[in-house]
């Protein structure tokens, strides 16, 4: 957490969140905001004009009158170098005891009909590829699960997901609180990393 590049991606984010008028809400309101707000904030009350966010963020979308796809409309992470990556977020079930009942529930889950039940209502890809794409309800999500199935071995996990969630999504501590110190405070780059650096060696042990 204290490399040059770390130095470097910071600095990027402190041109932007440093400039508390180019935040809706400001710095104060950045502080306070909460995912699902965030999207509604953008596509319900037009108090910002994108918000950073997966194809779950189409949950919230859709307690508005705007559409997905229509109104909220999206573009791929970035790519560092030749390929663009598939950047993805993800969960995992977990079963406890090695029962009969428990494996059946485990093979049930990864299946392509309990993704279709999910995959109804909106805001999740299933990992299975097996789903068929008449599955989601609406085009873009049509067009993610492609770019997904073909980004191949180019789909990675964010850092969030990557990191123990002790340090990477857990409201607090970790990144997620050294990061919020950087919004309240963006000159502090350095401290910033030493926060981050030691946060890191404690969820990594």
């Amino acid at each position: 957490m204290t490399d040059k590049s770390v130095t470097q991606a910071l600095q990027t984010l402190v041109q932007i969140w440093g400039k508390s008028d180019w935040i809706a809400g400001g710095t104060a309101g950045a502080l306070q905001q909460k995912f699902d707000s965030s999207v509604t904030g953008v596509f319900g009350k037009d108090k910002a004009a994108m918000v950073y966010g997966g194809d779950f963020a189409a949950a919230n979308i859709n307690t508005t009158n705007a559409k997905v796809g229509t109104d909220a409309k999206v573009f791929p992470f970035p790519k560092a170098g030749s390929t663009a990556p598939a950047v993805l977020g993800g969960d995992i079930a977990v079963a406890f005891k090695n029962t009969k009942g428990a494996m059946a529930l485990m093979q049930y889950l990864a299946s392509p009909e309990a993704g279709q039940v999910w995959a109804k209502p909106g805001g999740y890809i299933s990992p299975n590829k097996n789903l068929k794409p008449d599955a989601y309800p609406d085009a873009l999500t049509k067009q993610l699960v492609q770019q997904m199935q073909a980004a191949g071995d180019a789909a990675r996990y964010d850092m969030s997901d990557l990191a123990p969630a002790a340090f990477g999504a857990t409201p607090g501590q970790g990144e997620w609180e050294a990061l919020r110190g950087l919004v309240r405070n963006p000159s502090d780059i350095k401290g910033t990393q030493a926060k981050l650096e030691a946060a890191a060696a404690k969820a990594y042990k």
